[in-house]
């Protein structure tokens, strides 16, 4: 009897263990998939970000560096060194510069920095590298709407950390300055935000295609002088940048620099691999996918970016009447109360409010992904361009779980496909339409300013109206009644 009693004593300790571990755990899973858990969100994001450092030290000590375009930067970049202000003279192996001022200003500082070495820039940008991963996780971990092992999602890519550290490509640092001025929107900084934008630009334009997001953004909840200030001072960083171009020879540095007719290279594209290289180069081709980028932007914009206005016009007369003073359908007013009502049924319908911050991701990230399914051109360094937006606009649509993961791995598997094949690129376009598809069907409401009433659809206003004129026919009906029950009781007295 008394060894029994010790046994049963062990069983009960070992299944309270047992349970302890289950309690831990099943918190742990909780928590790691609880978008709202601020705290769990910042404890995955420094464990990736340490383990991220350490994988970028080991690619450069283990994995062979494959030179494309560092050298090329590198004579670029020492024309101007040697004293070169002809944008048409400043050129390397793999062509003419076309590129911005910013650019230039940044690959001569590198230079002085590595001396044209490739492991010092290596660690240089394994820097960037981390500091691009840092930011991306600070936007989705303010937007608060994918949970904190999705962040894992953002560092799960072979062909980015080979773009960072074994390629070092300009597209780098144009998406950090990107993402840097993106979280100044999330943080209302409007001038701030501009001025990055701007300063991106100058490293790299492909940060245009999210101009009409930025634009969205600023039109939705700043103010026009806010609007004014960032344009001007944006402008201004331009025409700073490029004055030793702009003073000598300003034809041959606007044409360079800002050359919006460039065609890439058909054998170096990670798309449209499947159609002959005639196909690839025609006018035709690049007129028609113009065309479809342009519409995906209209309509983006009238039926999510600006929906809660109304649409473009009418949000751009709220930015006019805040600019003024004046807030348009005030809230104590009976038509103000009818909108208030409309737009508390939209959003319900749409699956409730959304945070402004989350509402900035989706406003910047999708016309970004837009242009990249209407480009006629990709290469494998363009990944960086949007590898990040990614997790966010498949994994907050409709799709099921399981097939926007799927989708993440098929677009991956893609960019390491070397060199580019038909089928590749079929598959890409494929995928691409996929999240196209998911970004079209958002399930988001981008609100509108607050403190404003939303300028809402039609249907839903005439629906408002119709609820509110039955509320006063009732309380009509009831006046009526009270008032002849009144009149009744006044007779009877009389009599």
């Amino acid at each position: 009897m008394a060894r029994t009693q010790p046994a049963r004593r062990r069983r009960g300790r070992e299944a309270g263990t047992l349970d302890r571990a289950v309690t831990a755990l099943a918190a742990l899973c909780s928590a790691l998939n609880d978008p709202a858990n601020t705290i769990a969100q910042l404890a995955v994001a420094s464990l990736l970000l340490v383990a991220e450092t350490v994988l970028c030290l080991l690619i450069i000590r283990r994995v062979p560096y494959t030179e494309i375009d560092w050298v090329a930067y590198m004579q670029e970049v020492g024309g101007y060194l040697e004293g070169e202000r002809d944008y048409a003279k400043m050129r390397g192996d793999t062509g003419p510069l076309v590129y911005p001022a910013g650019f230039v200003y940044l690959f001569a500082w590198l230079q002085r920095v590595t001396g044209g070495a490739i492991v010092p820039a290596q660690y240089i940008f394994a820097g960037l590298y981390v500091a691009t991963q840092a930011v991306a996780m600070a936007l989705h971990i303010r937007a608060a709407v994918l949970p904190p092992w999705a962040l894992g999602l953002l560092c799960a890519s072979r062909r980015l950390h080979s773009i960072y550290v074994l390629r070092l490509f300009n597209d780098c640092w144009a998406t950090l300055a990107a993402y840097a001025a993106t979280l100044a929107l999330q943080s209302r900084r409007w001038v701030t935000a501009v001025v990055l934008y701007s300063l991106a630009v100058s490293v790299k334009m492909n940060v245009l295609l999210m101009a009409p997001g930025v634009l969205a953004v600023l039109v939705k909840h700043a103010q026009l002088k806010h609007i004014m200030a960032g344009s001007v001072l944006g402008v201004l960083l331009q025409l700073g940048l490029g004055l030793p171009f702009l003073a000598s020879y300003p034809r041959s540095y606007l044409t360079r620099a800002f050359e919006f007719s460039r065609v890439f290279t058909y054998k170096w594209s990670v798309n449209w691999q499947f159609l002959p290289e005639p196909a690839f180069l025609s006018r035709q081709l690049a007129l028609v996918l113009l065309f479809l980028h342009l519409r995906l932007l209209w309509s983006l914009a009238q039926r999510s970016w600006l929906r809660a206005e109304g649409g473009m016009l009418p949000a751009l007369r709220r930015l006019l009447a805040r600019a003024g003073g004046t807030q348009p359908g005030g809230s104590g007013t009976r038509g103000g109360k009818a909108a208030a009502a409309a737009a508390a049924g939209a959003t319900a319908s749409s699956g409730g409010p959304d945070s402004f911050e989350e509402s900035v991701l989706f406003l910047v990230f999708s016309p970004n992904i837009a242009g990249i399914v209407c480009a006629r051109t990709i290469h494998y360094q363009f990944y960086s361009w949007y590898f990040h937006t990614l997790p966010f606009l498949l994994l907050r649509s409709r799709l099921p779980r399981a097939l926007a993961l799927a989708v993440l791995a098929g677009i991956e598997i893609v960019y390491n496909v070397y060199p580019p094949r038909p089928w590749a690129s079929g598959l890409l376009l494929a995928l691409h339409m996929a999240v196209l598809g998911a970004t079209l069907g958002y399930t988001g409401s981008c609100p509108a300013d607050d403190g404003t009433v939303a300028v809402v659809p039609l249907r839903a206003a005439k629906a408002a109206a119709a609820a509110q004129m039955g509320n006063d026919a009732a309380e009509g009906d009831a006046s009526m009644a009270t008032a002849a029950r009144r009149r009744t009781r006044a007779a009877a007295g009389d009599s």
